[in-house]
């Protein structure tokens, strides 16, 4: 999700349908990701709805995206695909940086290494105990070596799979434990 984006060209060279005169809904769901991606670039990590459509209109053939409502339509549709999260006040969360880089963790699979360290698999979110699947992105760490996925939150099967086979291969001893 992360490109530069020209914010004087968001709506340009996207497909316009003929009868609505609006974006086609694939188009007009990157538009709005470039807008997303380009307010986190700025550094701001939160934004409301009524913040992001002021931003959104501000834009040159802003028009061309359509409706209030189809913007909620779409933000909907980027929560599930987690490109973003909603905290609990209804604000839009646009950082999906690992815990390391100051966002939230919960550690929700430790994986055995070869030499006794733990391969963490962690998410911004905790893991409710009804749900099967991960409730959002994820990163991994190796609690031996250090080695990490990254700051960028990734798909959790991704990150699995990532973190059994760094866990299948590390040789490295666990940290010794913090002296107080």
């Amino acid at each position: 999700m992360t490109r530069s984006v020209d914010t004087d060209k968001l709506f340009t060279d996207l497909n316009v349908d003929q009868y609505s005169n609006t974006l086609e809904r694939d188009d007009a769901y990157s538009a709005l990701l470039d807008l997303l991606d380009h307010i986190r670039d700025l550094g701001q990590h939160l934004v409301t709805i009524p913040e992001l459509w002021t931003t959104l209109r501000s834009f040159p053939d802003a028009e061309k995206f359509g409706t209030r409502a189809r913007m909620l339509t779409l933000l909907a549709t980027a929560e599930r695909d987690h490109m973003i999260r909603r905290t609990p006040t209804g604000r839009i969360l646009l950082r999906l940086d690992a815990p390391s880089c100051g966002g939230p963790e919960h550690v929700w699979i430790r994986l055995d290494g070869r030499s006794a360290s733990e391969v963490e698999i962690a998410g911004a979110d905790p893991w409710p105990d009804h749900q099967l699947h991960a409730p959002g992105p994820a990163w991994w760490r190796c609690t031996g070596c250090r080695t990490t996925s990254g700051i960028r939150a990734q798909d959790f099967q991704l990150i699995r799979e990532q973190a059994t086979e760094h866990a299948s291969t590390c040789r490295a001893l666990p940290a010794p434990p913090a002296c107080h």
